[in-house]
């Protein structure tokens, strides 16, 4: 679904607004927020999670990321990933004379811990309530959960094991990849596009977090849904064409003008895909879970995904493996 800014839950705290996209679009493994940071403000206390990957995308403005290493500036088109379970307490300031603007997008999982180091402070999510304590360990705060943390997921993905990553990804600094479609013929055909992997570059597991470019012309896959994994887009530049479900119609199409955010929950079945039809390329932001097992129906066509107990599978839609599947997944 299409997502009004103007109908997304939004909150406001000392020079800091969000909006809630995610929310708006009903997603629940992940929450994708639109942030902007007033000049002199900062985003949060240092904190790291326990249990749940971060990663921002910066869009407009610069400001100074901070962690246990020092401070760093960010530029638009820059991203951090911090990775879950990771001890380096981090926060973001804007030390410039404009507003700065940036997509957040951090894993929702059941018993998160978020540790402020700098004072000792711990927010403890249970499975219904959450609490604030003090280094001591007496309660400063607590309160019940909102209804968009209930009935979260264990965590998943792979915790941090003292394996560094990258946590800057500077803009530019990851080479597009072009993959080639793993659908069978005559499937395969959906034209040139880049990937910009930038999750992947900072270790990130839970969930992926990328930047894409379709020339003209191309398309970024076949119409589909997914069974288990939430999907999040925000487009950057230029106008992309959206076909989804539209009801009795198979395929309605929609153009996507820049900064414009579509949601895909999961088990939801509106099947879509991008197309760019315009004669300049065009880049959005995409960001899916990632969970051990999925299902991915494509309506228009004889294909089906699936990815259970380390396999993956693409076959026709009567269950038979096309040649040369299944094969190994590392989730």
């Amino acid at each position: 679904m299409i997502v009004d800014p103007a109908s997304a839950p939004s909150s406001s705290e000392q020079g800091q607004r969000t909006l809630h996209l995610s929310v708006a679009g009903g997603l629940t493994q992940f929450g994708a927020d639109l942030d902007t940071l007033d000049p002199g403000a900062w985003s949060s206390q240092r904190h790291w999670h326990s249990a749940e990957d971060e990663f921002i995308y910066l869009l407009s403005g610069t400001v100074t990321w901070r962690d246990d290493a020092g401070m760093t500036d960010l530029f638009p088109g820059d991203a951090v990933c911090w990775r879950h379970g990771q001890p380096n307490g981090h926060h973001l300031t804007n030390r410039g004379d404009v507003p700065a603007r940036w997509l957040i997008v951090g894993s929702r999982c059941r018993g998160d811990i978020c540790t402020y180091p700098d004072d000792g402070r711990r927010q403890i999510n249970e499975a219904t309530t959450w609490r604030i304590e003090a280094a001591d360990g007496t309660v400063l705060k607590s309160g019940a959960l909102p209804q968009e943390l209930l009935d979260l997921r264990a965590p998943w993905g792979k915790p941090f094991d003292g394996t560094l990553h990258p946590s800057v990804i500077r803009a530019g600094s990851i080479p597009g990849e072009t993959y080639p479609s793993s659908a069978p013929a005559p499937f395969d055909a959906l034209g040139d596009y880049l990937d910009h992997a930038l999750s992947d570059a900072g270790g990130l597991t839970q969930f992926g977090a990328f930047t894409e470019t379709l020339m003209p012309g191309a398309r970024s896959s076949h119409r589909h849904w997914h069974a288990e994994e939430d999907e999040f887009l925000y487009t950057l530049d230029g106008v992309v064409t959206l076909h989804e479900n539209d009801g009795a119609n198979p395929s309605r199409a929609t153009d996507l003008p820049p900064g414009t955010c579509v949601c895909w929950p999961a088990g939801v079945p509106n099947a879509h895909q991008l197309e760019n039809r315009t004669s300049t390329p065009v880049t959005y932001f995409v960001a899916g879970a990632r969970l051990p097992e999925d299902d991915v129906t494509y309506p228009d066509i004889d294909l089906h995904y699936s990815r259970r107990k380390g396999l993956r599978t693409l076959s026709h839609k009567d269950g038979t493996p096309y040649p040369g599947w299944p094969k190994e997944t590392n989730r």
